[in-house]
Order: structure tokens, then C-alpha cells, then sequence
């Protein structure tokens, strides 16, 4: 799946999406342009369980650290190639930059979309050492989407086990403008938490499994939570009710709101080196956080 052998994908559902893809596209077809990548490593069978492994361009005289990510879309969009932006901050720390894709709803329903990721954590956890990095230092993150779903594989102890990933395989989790709390039954048709409903859950009854929220406990690892200072409004609130309960269980929890973005310029913020969200991810990748 090169970018130049993309498949079309259905509509965005929102208008500044269209956009937001397009730059994400350009960006990283320029990055992948000047960079050690490992284009299209499957770690599953279907079309779309593959991934995208960022090197630095020389070799470091130790293992290195990994963020693995996974792009947002509303659970029925995107692809991986949205992501390669972020690479070069993290190359240059150094570190390894994994962009991974899951199959999109509604073709899969929750709990696959989950299993994607997991396995894909799982495929990166399995052969980190034989490219340069630290299966110690291991961690997941992801925007919007895939910021629910990064979230969710830090959390999702009996789904993770059934991947093989060990219990502490994640060294702590990084989502931006991610969804942690699916549960609204209640919601009216044509919002866009009903679509959740219609698109994404297999049953209405999945709501609280399919919540990262729900999953919080004393085995967490560290989170750092962040969102745009103009992100959607129910992103804001759910980033703070899930800080609350990570910070109940005890759990570390970093919160960073990223001045003047939006909900897609908050993503876009962290392909640079002078971004706030990039110095703390690299400080969190480099070990002088947690």
C-alpha cells in the first residue's frame, strides 16, 4: 500500500477532514522521500493490517525506544500514510516511529478493530530487537480514532492477552484527541455519537467494552493526554473524565492541551520539533518522565 496505490475510501464526515488528509498525505510522502521506512509490513492477512516502520538513518549505539500509532478517521476512514509526518522529531531523539493501520468500520465491528491494533503492537513487541529497538520501551498512541483505540490497547487487559502481548509490553500511552467513553445509548439519530452505534459497535451492549474508560485499574501504564484547545467539545470533557479516573486509580497522567488547534491541527502540531506535544513525547519516549 504505497501512497501512490491508496484505495479510495468512503466520504469524511467532516468537512475540514478533506484537508487535514490531504497536507497529512503531502507530509509524509515527503518524509518517506528522506527517510529509512519499512513501507507495508503485514502483521495480518487482510488487505489492511499493515504497517509502516520509521528508522533513523544511522545506527544507535542502543536499543531504541518505539512509538507505535494509529490514525484517526472517525473508525471508517483513514489510513496509515496519514501519519508519517510525525516520524522525523522522533528519528532525531533517536527513536523508532511505527504508523500502523486496523480495518475499518463498519466492514469489521468492535472488538476486531481492537485486534487489529493489538496485533500490530503485538508484531512491533515481537521483532523491536531485531530492528535497533527496546521491547522495554514499548508504547502506543494514536489520534482521534486511533487515539480511542491506542487507549483502548493500553487498557483492554483480556483482549491484550489474547494477542500474546505481555501485561507490561506497554511503557505508557500517548493519544491525541482521542474518544474514552462510548457509552450514550441515549443519543439522538444523526449525532455523532449514535453513528458510534451504527457503525462501529456489533451490539449496543458493546458500549462499555469498547470504552477505554471502563477499563481503567491499578495495571494502567502512564498516559499523556492531549487534545487541541479548539478540539470538538465532547473530546475536551471526555479527556478530562478519563485524566479523573486514571488519576483515581492511581495511575500517572500527564495532560497537555495544545494551544490554538483544532481538532486536526492538534495532529499536525506533532510532525514538529518545536511543538509542545513533540518535546513532551520525546521526553515520555526518552525515559525522563516515567
Amino acid at each position: 500500500m504505497s501512497l501512490d496505490d491508496l484505495p479510495t475510501l468512503p466520504p469524511l464526515i467532516h468537512a475540514e477532514a478533506k484537508g487535514y488528509a490531504e497536507r497529512a498525505l503531502a507530509a509524509t510522502r515527503e518524509v518517506q522521500s528522506r527517510s529509512h521506512v519499512m513501507i507495508d509490513i503485514q502483521y495480518g492477512d487482510d488487505y489492511w493490517q499493515k504497517l509502516d516502520v520509521y528508522l533513523p538513518g544511522t545506527p544507535a549505539s542502543a536499543p531504541l525506544p518505539c512509538l507505535v500509532f494509529f490514525h484517526g478517521g472517525a473508525w471508517t476512514n483513514g489510513t496509515k500514510e496519514w501519519m508519517g509526518f510525525m516520524a522525523p522529531p522522533l528519528l532525531a531523539l533517536p527513536a523508532i516511529f511505527v504508523a500502523a493501520n486496523y480495518r475499518l468500520a463498519p466492514t469489521v465491528r468492535h472488538p476486531q478493530q481492537l485486534e487489529d491494533c493489538l496485533a500490530a503492537v503485538s508484531w512491533v513487541h515481537r521483532n523491536l530487537a531485531q530492528i535497533g529497538g527496546d521491547p522495554k520501551r514499548l508504547f502506543v498512541g494514536g489520534h482521534s480514532a486511533g487515539g480511542h483505540l491506542a487507549a483502548l490497547a493500553a487498557l483492554h487487559g483480556p483482549l491484550r492477552a489474547r494477542t500474546g502481548l505481555p501485561a507490561n509490553a506497554i511503557r505508557g500511552c500517548l493519544p491525541i484527541s482521542g474518544s474514552y467513553d462510548l457509552r450514550n445509548r441515549q443519543a439522538a439519530a444523526g449525532t455523532s455519537a449514535r453513528r458510534i452505534y451504527e457503525m462501529v459497535l456489533a451490539r449496543e451492549t458493546d458500549d462499555e467494552d469498547a470504552s477505554p474508560i471502563a477499563h481503567v485499574g491499578p495495571s494502567a501504564p502512564p498516559f499523556l493526554l492531549a487534545w487541541g484547545e479548539k478540539d470538538f467539545p465532547h473530546l475536551v470533557q471526555q479527556a478530562a473524565d478519563m485524566t479523573r479516573a486514571l488519576a483515581d486509580a492511581g495511575i500517572p497522567v500527564e495532560t497537555l492541551e495544545i494551544a490554538d488547534a483544532d481538532h486536526f491541527a492538534a495532529s499536525e502540531r506533532c510532525g514538529l520539533a518545536s511543538a509542545t506535544w513533540t518535546s513532551a513525547a520525546l521526553a515520555w519516549l526518552s525515559g525522563t518522565r516515567f
